[in-house]
């Protein structure tokens, strides 16, 4: 299983999770997003299966934190002229093309629960297209691409609305065989306020991270929408 190549997309440790503005302030967004996104490189170094670890974002401070948590780390930063996760997953396909990989695997930085028993599932899986679906099985959390076939070159990627499906289209296009592979570390990826409160409700990951976090990740100040009186749900 050598030359699996993970790349993990970054938006920035400031601008992401902006669905947690009302719920979490600045600070607090950005401690939340360094600590997945350590747990996301931790996880998949720890797998054994994979042999480079690239990030790929237009944000410096993001690529200089992921370099932080792992000198292996290849930094990409991500062209002004090719905006968008799309471009970016894209961009890292064809890097890991002329890099010589094997096998590439997507994972996006906002999975708390991964872990390398999931990260192997994943690289180990034989078939040319593997697809982790999210907990609602509408979306894509995490996508694996055989590169030793031709038509992978080619695969054009549809995350956004209705991603799982869209990749399933996009597979059976390119005749490539595609599977899905569920696993609670790969379905749960945190984006809403009902995702962060579902999150603290699993205690062990807080005790399990602790040690880990490289700044406090503030979650006392979580308000969710449903904790908030009259007043408060009015003024946010």
């Amino acid at each position: 299983m050598s030359g699996a190549i993970v790349v993990i997309p970054a938006r920035g440790l400031r601008t992401g999770k902006t669905r947690l503005a009302g719920n979490l302030p600045l600070e607090a967004r950005e401690a939340l997003i360094r600590r997945m996104m350590r747990g996301v490189i931790e996880a998949a170094r720890a797998s054994g299966l994979v042999e480079t670890i690239a990030v790929i974002s237009p944000d410096p401070e993001a690529l200089e934190f992921a370099r932080e948590v792992d000198g292996r780390v290849v930094p990409l930063a991500q062209e002004p002229a090719r905006p968008g996760l799309n471009a970016a997953v894209t961009a890292g396909r064809d890097w890991a093309l002329t890099a010589g990989g094997t096998t590439f695997l997507i994972l996006f930085g906002d999975l708390p629960l991964i872990t390398a028993h999931d990260v192997r599932g994943l690289v180990m899986e034989e078939t040319p297209v593997v697809l982790a679906p999210d907990r609602h099985g509408v979306g894509t959390n995490a996508l694996r691409l055989r590169l030793t076939e031709p038509a992978s070159a080619d695969f054009r990627f549809q995350f956004g609305r209705d991603s799982l499906h869209r990749h399933r289209v996009e597979a059976e296009r390119l005749a490539l065989g595609v599977v899905s592979r569920s696993a609670p570390g790969t379905a749960f990826d945190l984006d809403t306020a009902d995702d962060l409160r579902a999150l603290l409700d699993a205690e062990s990951w807080e005790s399990e991270h602790e040690e880990a976090a490289d700044t406090p990740l503030l979650l006392p100040a979580f308000r969710h929408p449903a904790d908030l009186n009259d007043e408060e749900r009015e003024a946010s």
